[in-house]
């Protein structure tokens, strides 16, 4: 029995995410992302910091750390939103595995590229004894020790396939090399997946679950086994074809690793490869975010009914609950998990979990 003491009723949330990965509902469909006010300030706030450079902020786990402890004195957890720290050093810290450095910019990190070539990359080894993975492994075991019972400790950000090999090569050179080495991009998308991607997942995983922790990340799903959400960034700057031969293959190997996934399709110009995706047996469900100034989630009902339609599951995005009913109306309850955005009452946030409840036994 795991228990959080900001969110008692966590484990009722961990089954209803259980049972939307296998398109059923217990009582209602889950629910995330109501903000509702706290039941009081902090009564010890984390005075600000000063760090000497980007770097050293970036680092200091101990104090994000302790501005959670902080945070969490009085936080309000509607639905099945839940306390959770995630160790992040930035979306290329895979690179870092592979002997790449790392810029540091206040709100993300960028790695530097090491190799000439796509096919360079199958000459390098990973090695997890770094200091970015060092930190992360650090970052993982304070969070551990210290959110006993207070909250779920996430798996870093793990960007592999194709975002890595972006991340090696550089995205503009990756891109030629799709254009005049098509067979050297796949080589090199498979050599950095297969070889590290289960290194690294496993070096996480051991330690959370030792701890009796489910699987969560930077996106806020859980799942009791081996669960992750697969990506590639890099995929809105490829053709379908490029795409099919050259990353596809690496990333249905981390969906044949994985017990469960979640698909993160990015933006627009990756939602030209959204059907090649939903052909995969292997792909459980998809996280379409559609990017900032492209409209509500109700502007993009084709797409999650699509999703939908081929038995998959959906994270639904909504800009508010208004967003999220007009969705609701074109889909069935089976395998639909609402991200609400907006700030609301408490009243307010409970009416719309009483409805989600009335509209997944059809009473809406």
């Amino acid at each position: 029995m795991l228990e959080l003491e900001r969110k008692p009723d966590f484990e009722k949330t961990l089954a209803r995410f259980e049972a939307w990965w296998d398109r059923q509902i217990i009582d209602r469909p889950p629910v995330d992302g109501l903000h509702v006010g706290r039941d009081h300030p902090p009564r010890h706030p984390v005075p600000e910091k000063k760090h000497a450079t980007l770097r050293e902020g970036w680092f200091d786990f101990e104090y994000a750390i302790e501005q959670l402890e902080a945070n969490l004195d009085g936080a309000v957890f509607v639905g099945d939103s839940f306390p959770r720290f995630w160790p992040n050093l930035g979306p290329e810290l895979c690179a870092t595995v592979f002997g790449a450095d790392l810029e540091f910019q206040p709100e993300t990190t960028y790695s530097r590229p090491i190799v000439k070539s796509c096919r360079d990359i199958l000459e390098l080894k990973p090695n997890l004894d770094n200091p970015y993975w060092n930190a992360i492994r650090r970052a993982t075991d304070l969070s551990l020790e210290r959110g006993r019972g207070k909250w779920i400790t996430g798996l870093t950000d793990l960007h592999t396939n194709g975002d890595l090999v972006a991340a090696l090569r550089n995205p503009q050179d990756m891109c030629l090399d799709m254009a005049t080495d098509l067979e050297g991009v796949r080589a090199a998308c498979d050599y950095v997946t297969r070889s590290a991607f289960a290194l690294m997942y496993e070096d996480l995983w051991t330690r959370i679950s030792a701890c009796g922790q489910p699987a969560t990340t930077w996106c806020p799903v859980l799942h009791a086994g081996r669960m992750y959400v697969t990506s590639c960034d890099a995929i809105c700057l490829f053709s379908t074809p490029m795409f099919k031969e050259a990353v596809l293959p690496s990333i249905v190997w981390e969906m044949r690793y994985l017990d469960r996934n979640l698909f993160h399709l990015d933006g627009p110009g990756a939602i030209r490869h959204l059907d090649a995706l939903l052909d995969l047996p292997e792909l459980d469900a998809v996280q379409w975010v559609r990017g900032a100034g492209h409209g509500r989630a109700a502007d993009w009902i084709d797409v999650y009914k699509r999703i939908q339609a081929r038995g998959k599951g959906i994270q639904l995005m909504a800009s508010d609950i208004a967003d999220a009913k007009a969705v609701a109306e074109h889909l069935r309850p089976e395998g639909v998990w609402f991200s609400v955005g907006g700030s609301y009452c408490r009243e307010e946030a409970e009416a719309f979990l009483k409805w989600t409840e009335r509209w997944a036994a059809g009473k809406a």
